[in-house]
């Protein structure tokens, strides 16, 4: 199968080459292959390849290494990514020492790689394990590592072809991490004598971000003391199916929530522009959060503030009642756990299939998916979560329980990397 994946990986190489020359996204990532950087600064030291697709999963290695760093000092972390938007996002993080995109997937770019990077070990954040970067690794001697690792149901790497190939990948690896005992088992289907349960790292990362300082600390604290004695709804993720119910229901009940914060999934000028035309449509009144941010002595807030930045999500599930997270009616929901963090009960579509999280909450009463993006089931789903005084003691427990996972994992890759 592996010769196959390569053939079929050297056919469609050209075909994405031209079809880049029309899709921006697709010519951002060859732009971000067109070079590799130095990996001087690596050698000679104890350099830790860590590998994530894109911004989510990057926050999972990056709890990783922060904890790797907490125990040894010397250690460099090479931090790789699949999708554009990782670089995007975290290109100016602080804990990667070197940040870059993958190349592509061809054996001997993968062993030109291995051979100038001289990694000790590789650590794979939850499933994007490309069978040349990992079998060449593991054929140069350095222990390859998956953490956070999940396996749907209902998964392609779970039938034919891609669970022939995937198998002889994931047995190549020293040792797979499980978020928990269902995606566990399914990976033992693939590799049976490598998979054990830690546990999710994102639970940490987040919790190591809500801790770090942030740029936005100073405006969060504004609309904190605004937003005291008001419900807010904070809607995250959110794509224009969603964005249009929010709007409906704040419509014909304006005085349910003193504010709403609504950050789309994609932050483009022309998504900001049609999300306050939407609202002024129904006669909502509305601002951008860069609004709130310029005016440092602001007196109203707007029913609606649409955040038109970056990397704020995540601070503001704090300042929520209830919350929304987005991609439930786009096929599969966003990370749920930024809001369980803050103790705030979800409300989300019906796909929540992919989020072994989002299934636990919605198995527990803390998170309800809604069966269509009906502005009716909404203002339903809003009295029900609010009615229960105790889901925020509850969400807080459940996030407690599960911290930890990147400290269970550290030890093993230590051991590794003390027997280099």
């Amino acid at each position: 199968m592996l010769w196959l994946y390569t053939a079929a990986l050297c056919l469609s190489y050209p075909l994405l080459r031209l079809a880049a020359l029309f899709h921006r996204r697709l010519a951002e990532n060859f732009r971000l292959r067109a070079s590799w950087p130095d990996f001087s600064p690596a050698h000679g030291k104890c350099c830790v390849w860590l590998h994530a697709s894109s911004a989510g999963e990057f926050e999972q290695a990056r709890a990783l290494g922060i904890e790797l760093k907490r125990r040894r000092r010397d250690i460099f972390l090479a931090f790789s990514f699949f999708s554009d938007s990782a670089w995007h996002a975290k290109k100016d993080d602080p804990v990667p020492d070197m940040l870059f995109a993958l190349p592509w997937d061809f054996p001997w770019t993968m062993r030109r790689l291995v051979r100038s990077l001289k990694p000790q070990t590789l650590i794979i954040a939850k499933y994007d394990a490309w069978p040349h970067q990992v079998l060449t690794t593991a054929a140069s001697g350095v222990p390859v590592f998956m953490i956070s690792a999940s396996l749907s149901k209902n998964s392609l790497r779970r039938k034919f072809p891609l669970r022939r190939l995937l198998s002889r990948v994931y047995q190549a690896m020293q040792h797979i991490f499980a978020i928990d005992d269902h995606h566990a088992q399914r990976l033992r289907q693939l590799s049976p004598h490598n998979v054990s349960v830690a546990g999710d790292t994102r639970y940490d990362a987040i919790a190591y971000r809500l801790r770090e300082k942030h740029p936005h600390s100073k405006t969060i604290t504004k609309l904190r003391r605004m937003l005291a004695h008001h419900s807010v709804l904070v809607a995250g993720s959110t794509y224009p199916v969603c964005e249009a119910m929010i709007a409906e229901f704040l419509h014909h009940h304006p005085a349910s929530f003193g504010c709403t914060l609504l950050a789309p999934h994609h932050v483009r000028p022309q998504r900001i522009a049609s999300i306050i035309k939407l609202c002024q449509n129904l006669g909502l009144s509305v601002m951008r959060w860069s609004d709130v941010v310029r005016t440092p002595k602001l007196k109203k807030i707007a029913q609606v503030i649409v955040v038109d930045a970056l990397g704020v999500l995540p601070y503001l599930y704090p300042l929520a009642k209830v919350a929304y997270v987005g991609g439930g009616f786009s096929g599969s929901v966003h990370s749920v756990i930024e809001p369980a963090i803050a103790g705030v009960p979800v409300i989300t579509g019906p796909a929540i299939q992919n989020s072994a999280e989002a299934e636990e909450l919605a198995a527990n009463g803390l998170l309800l998916p809604l069966a269509e993006a009906s502005a009716a089931q909404f203002a339903v789903a809003r009295a029900k979560l609010l009615a229960n005084p105790l889901l925020r003691r509850k969400l807080k427990a459940y996030f407690q329980q599960r911290l930890g996972a990147s400290r269970k994992i550290v030890h093993t890759i230590l051991d590794a990397l003390n027997q280099k």
